[in-house]
């Protein structure tokens, strides 16, 4: 990453997955904190998710190439907002007010994620960097959980670090970033004849009629964000049930799991990316087909707990080989859009893939490894076909 602007970009994507990790890790027993039930705070993160996708559909069609930028960080300020207004909100009883904030910021956060890659691409197109940002971001996100985990109760300055302390910690960060995309310079990286385009998301719809691999894509994407979330959506309820450990175990187990993923996903992207993409898609994904198999078959909870590390430990490598090149194949003034509709695709998946799990979780481990299993193997399946199409592609334009 020579250019100076790409390492800004990923300078501020650092502080922004930092606020993150350290903002929404406790924000939970925030809301707790202030009054609000536990029933009540699932349904504002279900009502998050709904809101997410029709922020995702709308500004898919009204933020332009040329716009991005600027709506980064009017998106990142009114983040910064929104966090401050926690902060000054906290215990103050205002909980309607509360309640809305929280979802709106958390529509903000998930869109100014998904404006991130789009800049990069106008200045350097690359799997490798796509995979880096995500990497990136997990790797500070979780980089942040660990320190509001173990500063938590600590005297610093004088001042106690309690969990209204991490929403301010949060909104600094984020205004950190804010200013560093604020100085980055990209309008010069723009094709002067695509600003002016209206509607990319539908003419990208349009063009996916006729796009094979982009479509069977998605639906990989989605198949596989519920096989995922099928096992990993309530990932600590089902270790509390399964071996009766105390939350915070649990919940330590899983961000060693998330910062493990993070390193070993740039080992992969750096060190151990095979030639052949069928060996790489085989051990990210036909690996969870044998683990789940042999889980079911055998009935073991040694077993059941490899079957729920290996999607965590592999959740983050070999983006570069399943996803990053259907989302290159778009021209540049299409990314912002497909990256959207992946998004929302995901979103889904994982919306259903946690109420499956729910299902699961009370009827018996079995029906969630059941799940999984069904699930990803339609998703192996489909990657094979995605590669294989794309390499039939790839040689009839040489």
């Amino acid at each position: 990453m020579k250019n100076k602007e790409i390492r800004k970009l990923f300078l501020a994507l650092i502080f922004f997955s930092l606020a993150g990790g350290i903002f929404y890790n406790f924000q939970e027993i925030w809301l707790a904190e202030n009054g609000l039930s536990v029933s009540t705070i699932s349904i504002i993160y279900s009502l998050c998710a709904l809101i997410t996708c029709s922020t995702i559909f709308l500004c898919s069609n009204i933020i332009r190439e040329n716009k991005i930028k600027k709506f980064t960080c009017i998106f990142l300020f009114l983040k910064t907002l929104c966090i401050i207004s926690l902060f000054l909100l906290n215990n103050s009883g205002f909980n309607v007010l509360i309640k809305f904030i929280v979802m709106l910021e958390y529509a903000l956060d998930t869109e100014i994620y998904a404006c991130i890659y789009p800049m990069i691409s106008l200045i350097n197109k690359s799997d490798k960097i796509y995979a880096a940002k995500g990497l990136t971001y997990s790797f500070m996100y979780y980089l942040g959980v660990a320190l509001s985990a173990l500063l938590l109760g600590h005297i610093v300055g004088g001042f106690v670090i309690n969990n209204n302390v991490y929403v301010l910690i949060g909104a600094i960060f984020s205004l950190l970033s804010f200013f560093i995309i604020l100085s980055t310079d990209v309008n010069k990286y723009y094709e002067k004849d695509s600003r002016n385009e209206k509607n990319l998301l539908f003419k990208l719809l349009s063009n996916l009629k006729k796009d094979k691999i982009s479509i069977l894509y998605l639906v990989s994407s989605l198949v596989g964000q519920i096989s995922y979330r099928c096992i990993l959506g309530m990932q600590i309820t089902l270790l509390v049930n399964l071996y009766g450990v105390t939350s915070k175990v649990a919940s330590m187990v899983f961000l060693v799991l998330g910062i493990s993923a993070s390193v070993f996903g740039f080992i992969v992207l750096w060190k151990l990316t095979f030639k052949n993409d069928y060996v790489n898609i085989s051990i990210k994904i036909l690996g969870r087909v044998i683990v789940y198999l042999l889980a079911l078959i055998f009935n073991n909870n040694i077993l059941y707990v490899i079957a729920i590390i290996y999607p965590a430990f592999t959740a983050e490598c070999y983006t570069h080989i399943i996803d990053a090149p259907y989302i290159n194949r778009h021209e540049e003034k299409f990314q912002f859009a497909f990256c959207n509709l992946k998004d929302m695709t995901s979103y889904a998946g994982r919306a259903i893939g946690v109420f499956l799990c729910g299902i699961g979780i009370v009827h018996g481990i079995k029906y969630i490894f059941g799940f999984a299993l069904a699930f990803v193997i339609v998703q192996v399946i489909l990657c094979y076909i995605c590669l294989y199409l794309r390499n039939k592609e790839a040689r009839s334009k040489i």
